[in-house]
């Protein structure tokens, strides 16, 4: 049985920070201001301090550092008295995300044409140059590269061909039998061709393939479209989690 704790341990494992610290069940983590995931305060265990005093100082030793507070908020973790007071602290609610999972069974899915797995560091490069590509949003490139260099388990940087050109890519993450599924992306110009799901399934076949058992990933609950494809290759919701950001 695949809990909750398990998921989330796992997806903080393969999106490693560059520095963190462990305060009294809370875990904060920091990365230059990439991504919220890796620049956060996440709750993981039973504390013994008062939270509004533990609030205090993390939004310290965040501004110290030159970054936003900001808590991230597992829903299976009791956080409902933490996001009460963050809210009346005037921290906004964003980014409410749907952490979703399936187990993996042999021979089920296989890898489409055009899926090519990329290995060692040159394969890893080559991999961030196309993500950044197609996703110019994201314009740290060594920041990245660094967060992926720390990261414990195999790893399966993939991108999809379509004739001569790159039109997706996505990346798996595998630690023990739980396989993360990661930085999934289509080109904007090619959306909506099965693309997406060529990759994910193509991803799935790779974990299985290397003693999987189980996969996860985390989608925003307002991006319709990512639901409806995980909907479709059986992923269903575990827990939610979301945010709470400070006001500037």
């Amino acid at each position: 049985m695949i809990k909750a704790r398990h998921i989330e341990e796992a997806s903080l494992n393969a999106w490693p920070a560059l520095n963190s610290l462990l305060y009294d069940g809370w875990l904060l983590r920091f990365a230059d201001g990439y991504t919220k995931r890796a620049n956060s305060v996440t709750p993981l265990y039973a504390s013994d301090l008062a939270a509004g005093t533990k609030v205090g100082v993390c939004e310290a030793l965040y501004r110290r550092q030159g970054l936003p507070p900001i808590f991230r908020l597992p829903a299976y973790a009791g956080v409902q008295e933490l996001d009460i007071l963050l809210a009346a602290r005037g921290y906004r609610q964003i980014d409410i995300t749907s952490v979703q999972g399936r187990p993996l069974t042999a021979g089920e899915i296989s890898m489409t044409a055009g899926a090519e797995v990329l290995v060692g560091e040159e394969g890893l490069s080559r991999w961030l140059d196309t993500f950044h590509a197609i996703n110019p949003a994201r314009r740290d490139v060594q920041t990245h590269k660094a967060i992926l260099g720390r990261v414990i388990g195999r790893m399966c940087p993939l991108v999809l061909r379509h004739g001569d050109d790159f039109v997706a890519c996505g990346l798996g993450i595998l630690q023990g039998e739980l396989l993360g599924l990661f930085d999934i992306v289509t080109r904007d110009s090619v959306r909506r061709r099965g693309y997406g799901r060529a990759v994910t399934e193509s991803l799935l076949a790779w974990g299985r393939r290397q003693g999987a058992a189980y996969a996860y990933l985390q989608v925003m609950v307002d991006n319709e479209p990512a639901q409806r494809l995980y909907a479709g290759l059986d992923f269903s919701e575990q827990y939610r989690y979301w945010y709470r950001a400070a006001r500037e």
